[in-house]
């Protein structure tokens, strides 16, 4: 017998008591360290908001302590861009400048498919190497214009 998501979705909104409990009983702080791999002790399951600041906060540490260590503002954005990819589990992050050239606005690619394993020196883009883009074109113009970010399952399509 295979059950249907809709039925699930169905049965859990007609039973939000069973459903409260069950969620309760899953989400035990011991369940979320164990999964997020941190103490047990910074885990507090009162709302999601608390679990993902737990994590938030460890990379905002994170951040400012390469910020003070590093001059090199590259350095410090490529790691950036490594700790967000991991954080929102993207397969790579790319860094796009704004520019102007005889008055027309582009993007140029700086740090290209940049993830959690990546090395500063395979991301960087020569300038002889560069991708670039008209501001009102593609899914980086979008970005760029409405200033809106925007995560693509699969860019290929």
């Amino acid at each position: 017998m295979s059950v249907k998501k809709e039925d699930v979705e169905k049965f859990l909104d007609g039973n939000q008591d069973f459903a409260r409990s069950y969620f309760d009983k899953k989400l035990k702080p011991g369940a979320v360290a164990s999964i997020m791999r941190i103490p047990e002790s910074k885990v507090d399951v009162d709302s999601f908001k608390d679990i993902c600041s737990v994590e938030e906060g460890g990379l905002f540490y994170d951040l400012i302590t390469d910020m003070q260590e590093n001059v090199n503002m590259e350095k410090v954005i490529f790691k950036i861009l490594k700790r967000i990819s991991a954080l929102i589990h993207a397969d790579r992050c790319s860094l796009f400048m704004y520019r102007q050239r005889n008055g027309i606005a582009e993007l140029a690619t700086r740090l290209f498919n940049v993830n959690e394993n990546s090395e500063l020196d395979d991301c960087v883009v020569a300038p002889d190497s560069e991708i670039v883009f008209p501001l009102d074109i593609g899914i980086v113009g979008h970005v760029a214009q409405t200033k809106k970010n925007i995560n693509v399952k699969d860019v290929t399509q």
